[in-house]
């Protein structure tokens, strides 16, 4: 075999390469719900959900294609979405999603070394259960670096965040996205849950800094293809390492 076949297939099975997750439950003030409750299910990418033998394995299997509609909120989310209750969350309360599945079972961590990103996307008429997501989004919470040589969600298996306190009342779709971002062209990739959130509160603000998905990232665009000082992976040395410098794709925070 090929010396250079062969250094492609040992970067392909490395850890991180086969590390994959999904996040099916939702957390309310850091108490965990049942899995895919709140959570639109999602489907493996040959939708093989009753015979695939490994678990739901097939669940966390990673988007590589930021064009394509499953980008908003999972493979083949929304056939879930009318069979997805609702939770009611407080404005200012803190909400989080946790890892339900990884490559080695139940549970685990966020495995793939990169941010993740919370965005609320207001359902039409509140009509969340019938609503493809096919709207405006906005951001309201990022897990970025912990330092120049590592993330903060590296080794956890939750992401909790606060749902900023003037977030107009309504039913909305939560969308978590936890992504590995590389070097190499058109190789990032994505592991994207949404949830089904009732917002209570008395609202006033006004979100801004609206992205659409699919619609709003490049395969190019910085956050998403990174210089190489900010690769965990790569070859530059450790006291090179600038991962404080990476800037996340999309609109900024908002934060209420």
């Amino acid at each position: 075999m090929k010396p250079q076949l062969l250094g492609l297939l040992a970067w392909f099975f490395m850890p991180e390469v086969l590390a994959h997750n999904t996040m099916g439950i939702l957390l309310v003030n850091q108490t965990a719900t049942p899995e895919w409750l709140y959570v639109r299910d999602v489907m493996g990418p040959n939708y093989e959900d009753e015979i695939f033998p490994w678990g739901q394995y097939h669940k966390t299997i990673p988007q590589m294609d930021v064009h394509h509609p499953d980008i908003t909120c999972g493979r083949k989310a929304f056939a879930a979405a009318a069979n997805t209750s609702t939770a009611d969350v407080i404005a200012g309360s803190e909400v989080g999603f946790r890892v339900s599945w990884d490559a080695y079972g139940p549970g685990g961590e966020f495995y793939h070394r990169g941010p993740a990103q919370i965005y609320l996307s207001r359902a039409p008429g509140d009509d969340v259960e019938n609503y493809r997501g096919d709207g405006d989004w906005f951001k309201i919470a990022v897990a970025g670096p912990k330092d120049n040589n590592s993330w903060l969600l590296s080794g956890e298996g939750d992401f909790n965040f606060s749902i900023p306190l003037t977030t107009p009342p309504g039913k909305y779709l939560m969308r978590i996205e936890q992504f590995w971002p590389t070097d190499l062209y058109n190789y990032s990739q994505w592991f994207v849950n949404c949830a089904h959130v009732n917002i209570m509160g008395e609202g006033g603000g006004s979100p801004a800094g609206f992205a659409r998905f699919p619609g709003t990232y490049e395969i190019d665009d910085p956050g998403i293809r990174l210089p190489g000082n900010q690769m965990v992976l790569g070859s530059v040395k450790v006291e090179d390492m600038r991962l404080l410098e990476y800037k996340p794709p999309g609109p900024a925070v908002w934060a209420g």
